[in-house]
């Protein structure tokens, strides 16, 4: 079985639901989330903020926060997690936030950066990651990443 068949099984079975707030990856993840039959019992829905206007008005990511460090750190993904979850009533949530290149890019956090959260009612974690290749490769990575940081989440749930 593939990730997204066991993520649809394991959602099921624990009867949980999902969202995401996507900014680098652009609307993949919930493409994913929702290619197999059924994903409706599961996926709430989600948010493509790509500017950071949608980030702050839409899932409440303080605009201070942008301005002192980027749309691309941990915190700015924490808060999108966590206002796409509450937003969506999901139990679980993903947020995405990077480089993916050409451009762009810091010192601190190259192209290829993406900050990925997860997010649940008890607590929000984020992963840095720093990918390669080209920009599709970078969102696809990212992309499958974040299921996989999602399913092994959800998995150790009780």
């Amino acid at each position: 079985m593939s990730l997204i068949d066991d993520l649809h099984q394991i959602c099921i079975e624990k009867g949980v639901s999902i969202s995401v707030a996507e900014s680098c990856t652009s609307g993949l993840i919930a493409s994913k989330l929702t290619r197999k039959s059924g994903s409706s019992t599961f996926f709430k829905g989600g948010v493509v903020a790509y500017q950071n206007e949608i980030k702050i008005n839409i899932l409440g990511v303080n605009q201070l926060l942008i301005d002192a460090k980027t749309e691309v750190n941990e915190d700015v993904v924490n808060q999108m997690a966590e206002g796409v979850r509450k937003s969506f009533l999901a139990d679980y949530s993903i947020a995405t936030s990077g480089y993916a290149g050409p451009t762009g890019g810091t010192i601190n956090n190259p192209i290829g950066t993406v900050f990925i959260a997860i997010a649940n009612s008890v607590s929000t974690k984020v992963e840095r990651f720093v990918f390669s290749g080209d920009r599709q490769s970078v969102v696809n990575q990212a992309s499958e990443k974040s299921l996989e940081l999602l399913y092994n989440s959800i998995k150790k749930q009780k």
